[in-house]
């Protein structure tokens, strides 16, 4: 599987990014083709060197390569200036799964 990482950078305005990522940018998430999953986190304090951290799961680098270049993927690259004016780090990556959970499974 390969993953998406995108790292966003502390913003000025937390409520005012989140606002946007939310409610602008993550509804074009579903658009992109041969997408497994997405989800992202938000940093609890300022200790983390970033604010949000989202990843999008594809089946292998074809798939990832073609979300990248489809029109939602254009969008999602271009629209990161409208809610983070630092930009993002982009990282793409082999997954190696340690663990599966199991659903109502005990630790």
């Amino acid at each position: 599987m390969k993953k998406l990482l995108v790292l966003y950078p502390h913003p000025v305005d937390r409520d005012a990014f989140l606002s946007y990522y939310e409610s602008r940018h993550l509804p074009k998430v579903h658009d992109l083709p041969g997408l497994l999953s997405a989800s992202f986190s938000v940093a609890e304090d300022n200790s983390s060197p970033y604010f949000v951290y989202f990843e999008a799961t594809f089946e292998d680098k074809q798939a990832l390569t073609k979300a990248m270049i489809s029109e939602a993927g254009g969008f999602l690259a271009s629209d990161i200036a409208n809610f983070s004016p630092k930009g993002a780090v982009t990282i793409t990556s082999e997954t190696r799964v340690v663990k599966h959970a199991v659903a109502g499974a005990d630790g």
